[in-house]
């Protein structure tokens, strides 16, 4: 309390105000508000902790223990592993491009999708035709036909759901076809990447998933006690002019920030995840760097059949085209080309039929008098996957770009267990 003179009167005649805060009451207030506060900062702190990836000790980085022991596991200082990786000839052993490119960055993008597209066509499951348009204001298209008899191998699931939605008892198909209807399906199989980098151990969860249960609970207690605080602080400045229990509020919307901000945690990589990822790391590294001149004969064969989808997945085709520039200078070019009829050009080759990749590439001049860089010949590979990316559409179904069940997403992607398609 506090006196101010009285105006008029004589002597010290003084009247009483109401006070703008009460100490007692602020201190109080002021270590209650740090509590939900401190409690946010801790969850926090443990939701990151626990977010860090898995990895194997006392074996190099990228390998797995001897068989028959379980290793040593510690987590990652920083969250994931990002030390230097050595240059690796070979993708990770009976691990699709697709699935690759989901382990590395945790994220099943278009592009993982559409790079499976491509695999299963370098696989022999169908051929993609180039259609050439003599107008140029047309879009360029590609045609899907199957191949018959299929490859003696066994698909996974969402290889086998993508192959029976794009023919459905259908030989001949065009990609331009499946805008729109065929969105929904490559989300299927965008969560079937999701589920198989989970079932084979690479993540405990769905790698999208935000392990929010405890933000939950925080937030669906912070927002009352909020809202209620603010109900307090608001009837007694209106009352008396007290302002004492702010530092509650204060502290309450604080935490409900950080909570909402941060109170979410990364999924982590198991030990085993880790591992493929720095190897797939490592054989990126070898794709991105790899000299024509410096690779054995072997490795030129891959570099342009089975490797093109990793590196389209890994967004290095541009570089692919580089190789291709400099192998063609070669004398025994036309050794690497076998087994590469998976693309036609859409052109004519001697004998009037499609012209195919590996015939293309088989005889540089022929095909130079409708392309005039060899590099060229793989920009129809890329603006297939690019065409591919773009099935994508998802109108009407908000929050649904990742495979995980955001709010608006009517399927499930995050809760792996029960999702039948």
């Amino acid at each position: 309390m506090h006196a101010t003179p009285m105006a008029g009167l004589p002597g010290m005649a003084y009247a009483a105000t109401p006070a703008l805060v009460d100490r007692d009451t602020l201190v109080g207030a002021s270590a209650l508000g740090l509590v939900p506060l401190l409690l946010a900062g801790v969850v926090v702190l443990v939701k990151w902790w626990r977010g860090r990836d898995e990895m194997f000790g006392g074996v190099t980085p990228g390998l797995l223990p001897p068989d028959g022991t379980a290793g040593s596991r510690h987590r990652v200082r920083g969250g994931e592993w990002s030390g230097t990786v050595a240059p690796v000839f070979a993708p990770p052993p009976d691990v699709r491009p697709g699935v690759v490119g989901t382990v590395v960055d945790g994220v099943a993008d278009p592009h993982d999708v559409s790079a499976t597209l491509l695999d299963l066509a370098v696989r022999g499951w169908f051929r993609i035709v180039d259609v050439r348009t003599e107008r140029d204001e047309r879009p360029r298209d590609w045609e899907l036909h199957r191949v018959g008899p299929a490859p003696a191998e066994t698909t996974t699931a969402f290889e086998q759901l993508l192959l029976d939605r794009i023919f459905e008892a259908r030989d001949v198909v065009r990609l331009s076809a499946l805008k729109g209807s065929f969105g929904l399906t490559m989300r299927e199989a965008q969560i079937g990447l999701y589920r198989e980098v989970v079932d084979r151990g690479w993540y405990a969860r769905h790698p999208r998933a935000r392990n929010g249960r405890t933000r939950a609970a925080g937030l669906a207690v912070l927002v009352p006690s909020s809202l209620a605080a603010a109900v307090l602080v608001v009837a007694g400045l209106v009352d008396a002019h007290d302002w004492s229990l702010t530092p509650v509020l204060v502290g309450l919307v604080a935490a409900l920030a950080v909570l909402a901000r941060w109170g979410g945690a990364r999924t982590p990589r198991t030990a085993e995840g880790t591992a493929l990822r720095i190897q797939a790391l490592g054989f990126r590294e070898y794709l991105a760097t790899a000299e024509a001149d410096r690779l054995r004969f072997e490795e030129k064969r891959a570099l342009l059949s089975s490797y093109l989808p990793y590196a389209v997945a890994f967004g290095l085709t541009g570089h692919f085209a580089g190789l291709l520039r400099d192998l063609a200078q070669e004398s025994h070019w036309t050794d690497y080309v076998d087994g590469l009829d998976w693309y036609d050009f859409g052109g004519s080759g001697p004998d009037g039929d499609d012209l195919a990749l590996g015939d293309a590439l088989g005889d540089v001049a022929d095909a130079a008098t409708w392309m005039s860089d060899p590099g060229d010949l793989l920009d129809g590979v890329d603006g297939f996957t690019d065409a591919a990316d773009s099935l994508f559409s998802f109108d009407g179904l908000t929050g649904c770009g990742d495979g995980c069940d955001l709010p608006g997403c009517d399927l499930p992607g995050c809760d792996l267990a029960g999702c039948d398609f």
